[in-house]
């Protein structure tokens, strides 16, 4: 036995016949069929003919008065396709006619075109609720997708999209198979398929979809990947404030680092990324006693890929904080945030965006010049 993937929608009926003939020829014998294959039986090569009749519900096998009605005729009942085709072989020279009137297989094709209409406007009403959805979920969380910080549920709205695009397509096709089939009822003779099939341009057609899937989510993958990396502080392509130099802006204040952190990352939207952590011990006097304050900085630099971006990006950031705006020559936009527990500065030049948090005492809007120094030119 020999299995051999078919090569054509299961509804291109005139072309899969000729196919089963074809393979009769080259010594391959249809004896059944296994999902999506037909299975063959080696054998001389013979001549013959197969007829292929649908039906409109799932079933197993044709009626036993069908059978033996076809029988009579001499057509052989070989095997049930997807419990929607049944497929009849004869091997005489000149077979006679299927007992099988025009005008019910004219009902039968008219049925099933209906069902595949219905089934093409669901498969597109799916497709556009999953697009609304996607747009929707890209609405309320693009500063997330942007910095790649949450793909996950990205990824799989378009994994379902392309598997909807993909069964409407072949919903469609169907649809279209079945409308030349009705239409052929109205020649006088039946026509052949214009090519013989083969499995090769089935298996390109394979191939050219998982090379699609692969573009598709090439630059999704990469971000989802966790490509967080740590860096020395001495790395930071940009000159910044420390949280050092905040706290010992006062004389009388000393300042013992606890920790420093850095890493950077990568997005598609947002190429770079940085994010600097600092903890440390502000100790000052008062009234004669040692005091401590734990203190803590948070800068977050950004440059998008473009300039427009930047913009939106920053928006998005500072959208759930009490802002005011304030001036600073050489930026764009400077907003500031002091009614928080952490006092925020979001700042913005041309494609570049500086986000800083800080918990302490010190007086952070004096420092909105040093601060603006970074953004003054792109790190890479």
């Amino acid at each position: 036995m020999e299995k051999r993937l078919i090569p054509v929608n299961m509804y291109d009926i005139t072309t899969m016949e000729q196919w089963f003939t074809q393979m009769g020829e080259e010594g391959l014998i249809l004896k059944s069929f296994s999902g999506r294959k037909a299975v063959f039986q080696d054998d001389y090569c013979q001549k013959i003919k197969y007829k292929i009749i649908p039906t409109v519900y799932d079933e197993d096998a044709p009626p036993r008065e069908m059978k033996e009605l076809f029988e009579d005729e001499g057509w052989h009942y070989v095997a049930t396709y997807q419990k929607l085709l049944f497929v009849f072989s004869n091997d005489s020279e000149y077979p006679k006619p299927i007992p099988f009137s025009r005008e019910e297989e004219r009902a039968i094709y008219e049925e099933l075109r209906r069902k595949k209409q219905r089934s093409v406007i669901f498969s597109m009403l799916a497709l556009l609720f999953l697009m609304g959805m996607q747009l929707f979920l890209l609405y309320l969380k693009w500063d997330d997708y942007a910095l790649g910080k949450t793909y996950d549920s990205g990824v799989v709205y378009i994994l379902v999209f392309l598997t909807n695009l993909i069964a409407a397509k072949r919903e469609y096709r169907s649809n279209i198979l079945i409308k030349r089939k009705l239409e052929s009822f109205d020649l006088s003779e039946e026509i052949d398929s214009p090519f013989m099939p083969t499995t090769k341009w089935f298996r390109v057609e394979f191939l050219l979809t998982g090379l699609m899937f692969v573009f598709m989510f090439a630059p999704l993958i990469s971000a989802m990947r966790d490509n967080t990396v740590a860096i020395a502080e001495k790395d930071i392509p940009f000159s910044y404030v420390s949280l050092e130099e905040l706290e010992t802006a006062d004389p009388n204040r000393e300042y013992y680092n606890d920790f420093t952190y850095v890493d950077t990352k990568t997005s598609v939207l947002v190429p770079v990324q940085y994010e600097l952590e600092q903890d440390g011990n502000a100790i000052y006097e008062s009234d004669g006693i040692r005091e401590r304050d734990e203190v803590h900085l948070s800068l977050s630099y950004y440059e998008t890929r473009y300039r427009f971006l930047g913009n939106q990006l920053l928006q998005r950031l500072m959208e759930y904080d009490d802002v005011i705006k304030i001036e600073q020559e050489g930026l764009d936009q400077a907003w500031l945030d002091e009614k928080s527990e952490y006092k925020k500065i979001f700042l913005l030049k041309d494609n570049r965006i500086l986000v800083i948090k800080y918990r302490g005492h010190a007086d952070i809007p004096s420092h909105l010049k040093d601060f603006s120094k970074t953004l003054q030119s792109p790190s890479i």
